[in-house]
């Protein structure tokens, strides 16, 4: 693709994901079945293969090679220079696989978390948790307002696969309440995510999201890069800084 087209739709993804906070990225040019090997090779070098705990997930090292061939996609590359700039990096990566075995539901929220080195009480954090041995807590907004969110999807995924959900424009209301997210959901439009193999969604942590329970058969593998280009609040730094 032309230099200037390259550059035409990362201004278009970065307008979309500005307002709706939310933007969907062709990464079908890529491999997809080296992409796929690369993906479960990596979930069991990991110690866990996804869903083997049937939950349908493992974290990752954010260092992966599968996540540079993911930030190497023209599109994904210039929408991530313009959104966060050039000191950008993966701070937390996770594999998804919904089957229908491995199935589940997710209410409407807020990506809020996020994992740290040790937990200390004086950061200005809060809802600490650990998780698979790493200490996460909720941070700022000001951070999360930094951070974007990038899905690259390796399997076609309809409404009936258990696709994400998402409120265009919640991002810009700041941390919501359990409430204020019952609220807004009741009175916005859902838009329900369906898209390629190949697909990669950028979305601002705070966009207000969800998915049903799959009623369909096969894979629903989905690499989950967590992005930011400055640090959490003194004196956390990333769990894999």
């Amino acid at each position: 693709m032309a230099l200037a087209c390259l550059a035409a739709e990362a201004e278009q993804a970065g307008d979309k994901l500005a307002q709706q906070g939310f933007a969907l990225l062709d990464g079908s040019d890529v491999d997809r079945t080296a992409a796929v090997a690369a993906f479960d090779a990596l979930c069991v070098a990991g110690g866990r293969e996804v869903g083997s705990d049937d939950r349908g997930s493992a974290r990752i090292a954010p260092g992966a090679p599968l996540i540079g061939t993911l930030m190497a996609q023209p599109a994904v590359r210039d929408l991530v220079a313009e959104t966060l700039g050039p000191a950008a990096r993966p701070v937390r990566a996770i594999a998804f696989d919904k089957t229908g075995h491995r199935n589940w539901f997710v209410p409407w929220h807020q990506d809020r978390a996020i994992a740290v080195k040790t937990r200390d009480d004086s950061a200005p954090a809060r809802n600490w948790t650990v998780k698979d041995g790493v200490p996460h807590c909720e941070a700022p907004v000001s951070l999360l307002e930094g951070m974007l969110t990038l899905r690259w999807h390796l399997d076609l995924i309809g409404p009936a696969d258990g696709g994400l959900r998402v409120l265009p424009g919640s991002h810009t209301k700041g941390r919501l309440t359990t409430e204020e997210i019952a609220v807004l959901a009741a009175e916005t439009p859902a838009v329900e995510l369906a898209v390629s193999a190949g697909t990669v969604l950028a979305m601002r942590p705070l966009l207000v999201h969800g998915s049903r329970r799959r009623t369909t058969r096969g894979h629903r593998r989905i690499l989950h890069v967590e992005l930011a280009s400055g640090n959490p609040p003194p004196p956390l730094e990333w769990a894999w800084a």
